[in-house]
């Protein structure tokens, strides 16, 4: 209900659900990979607090520049919702392409 809201969905929430989530068998027995979360340092705490920790981290170096060209690039179709990028991958068809 946040997210259709357009808002941001409270770091309790999130904690709670991602929590959960690596609480199920698979992530016990096969591991488990977080991109981009936690995104703050009160999400981290939260997460350590609710008994989470990781083994290792892998931490990318991206200019900020190469950054900026894959946002930017980043399109929506408007009547399906896939997300398209213009440079690495736009659409093949000319009436999705129209409206991006």
């Amino acid at each position: 209900s946040f997210m259709d809201a357009g808002m941001l969905v409270p770091d309790e929430v999130i904690i709670g659900v991602v929590a959960d989530r690596l609480e199920q068998e698979d992530c016990k027995t096969s591991g488990w990979l977080l991109d981009g979360f936690p995104r703050t340092p009160g999400q981290a705490e939260a997460l350590a607090s609710a008994g989470v920790s990781a083994d290792c981290f892998i931490f990318l170096n991206v200019p900020d520049d190469m950054l900026v060209d894959r946002v930017v690039g980043r399109r929506t179709d408007p009547v399906t919702g896939k997300i398209y990028h213009m440079t690495f991958s736009p659409p093949d068809d000319e009436e999705v392409l129209a409206p991006l």
